[in-house]
């Protein structure tokens, strides 16, 4: 039986954790939505991390993930490149928001009380269903001024993104990237003292 395969969790935030899909690793870029199993494993996962998400996203057959992931690699494409241009300084792109606007158009929310919580549960086609979901994290992202402080990792050959609330963050987490510059600094120096 094969393991649930794990996701780098550094945001808290569900449209910036699908853009950090994409890591680093020996110096080349890797995918961890590869397959559909991958996909079910990541809405699993987000959903343990966020319980107010509509839980019919977690009831998609592998047929449905292989038609579905395809279009979660383009939106998660078009998302990286408008937060990362925003980390570099680049004011937000109008043009993104109403492509955002447009996904929750296509899976509109209606409320839903369940267990003394009141949540915003898409209605539409699973696809349109995530889509609309991580559009209206990204616009939460957007109106409550927290792109504003989107940074990338410190680390050069590292392209996960988090959002720096302290204004003092450089790492996209000590465990990660942190701690190996940490470990690289006192082997270097070290080795100067050898």
């Amino acid at each position: 039986m094969c393991s649930k395969r794990t996701f780098p969790l550094i945001s808290g935030f569900l449209s910036l954790d699908l853009v950090n899909t994409e890591v680093i690793s020996h110096g080349r870029r890797h995918e961890l939505l590869v397959h559909e199993q991958d996909l079910l494993d990541w809405l699993h996962t987000m959903y343990e991390q966020i319980p107010s998400l509509d839980r019919d996203i977690l009831n998609i057959s592998k047929d449905e993930a292989v038609e579905i992931l395809p279009h979660i690699h383009e939106f998660r494409f078009t998302l990286r490149e408008n937060l990362e241009r925003i980390a570099d300084g680049n004011s937000i792109n109008n043009n993104w928001i109403l492509n955002l606007e447009k996904n929750i158009e296509n899976a509109p929310y209606v409320y839903q009380f369940d267990s003394g919580e009141l949540r915003e549960v898409p209605k539409g086609s699973k696809l349109n269903k995530i889509l609309s979901l991580l559009s209206l994290d990204a616009l939460r992202l957007i109106a409550d001024g927290k792109l504003q402080k989107i940074k990338r990792c410190s680390n050069p050959d590292c392209v996960l993104l988090f959002i720096d609330l302290t204004g003092r963050r450089k790492w996209c987490s000590m465990k990660i990237c942190g701690n190996r510059k940490k470990v690289a600094r006192f082997q270097h120096k070290n080795n100067k003292k050898a």
